[in-house]
């Protein structure tokens, strides 16, 4: 597929590496760009030879949230009634982040500079986010008149960095640098040296690709299903059965076979 504000490409078998590539304006989330991204997404979900995905902005950033240039997200929109903005630009927004989760790619994100507002919320809707030295998280919403409940964040950031924390970063519209994000879990990785951030997430992505594709889209299926499962019991249900589908495939009675000779040995 051929793109104007995003660019997908595979630097290894098995990896995808998707580029937010408007560098111009930090990366800002057009309707077009956003149109652009729901269509790769769909495209990838039965792409079974991308296994990982990497999610990277071009330039100095990361990505600054929504673009208020574009006259399709303030403009017509915005005169209409409530139902009218909620179908034409909100829905497209969050429907990103669904897509996301629903992907059965493990995703990773490589926050290189300021994640801001729905660049926050792809950093955070990722199974890994990998931060360099200058990354830096911004929930800008309600700096600009909105709820600080915006596209997940009210969802995914107290399970990352818990309610109380998530709470004042939401209300106050802060940005956390990535020391910070580091130590209170909002990111997976600091890397200290800028220049060794990409090497950092093509390792992860190396790493999962050692396991087996079944394994690992059941692995995040099931961190998926069971942040919302109601008991243990509930969750180890769903184990159970992603476990049995598992242990019957080829790749596990191939892995099976290679440790026992291992040990033999």
């Amino acid at each position: 597929m051929v793109f104007r504000n995003i660019q997908f490409e595979e630097p290894e078998a098995g990896i995808g590496f998707l580029t937010l590539n408007r560098p111009d304006c930090l990366n800002a989330l057009s309707i077009e760009m956003v149109e652009e991204l729901h269509a790769l997404f769909r495209e990838l979900h039965y792409r079974e030879q991308v296994r990982v995905l990497l999610i990277a902005g071009r330039g100095r950033g990361f990505c600054a949230g929504a673009d208020l240039r574009d006259e399709k997200i303030l403009g017509p929109a915005m005169s209409r009634d409530t139902a009218g903005h909620l179908e034409v630009v909100q829905r497209k927004f969050s429907a990103l982040i669904i897509e996301m989760r629903r992907l059965p790619q493990p995703i990773i994100s490589i926050v290189n500079g300021p994640a801001a507002g729905g660049g926050l919320c792809i950093a955070i809707a990722s199974d890994v986010t990998i931060a360099g030295p200058r990354a830096a998280f911004t929930a800008s919403f309600a700096n600009i008149g909105l709820s600080g409940g915006e596209l997940g964040t009210s969802y995914l950031l107290p399970r990352l960095v818990g309610i109380a924390r998530a709470s004042e970063i939401l209300l106050t519209g802060r940005t956390v640098q990535a020391q910070e994000a580091d130590r209170i879990g909002l990111v997976s990785l600091l890397v200290e040296e800028e220049e060794k951030l990409m090497d950092a997430a093509m390792e992860k992505a190396r790493a999962m690709l050692g396991k087996s594709r079944l394994g690992l889209r059941l692995t995040k299926e099931a961190l998926n299903r069971n942040q919302m499962a109601p008991s243990l019991e509930a969750a180890i249900c769903v184990e159970d059965l992603n476990q049995s589908v598992c242990a019957t495939s080829s790749d596990f009675l191939r892995e099976v076979e290679k440790f026992q000779k291992k040990k033999k040995g």
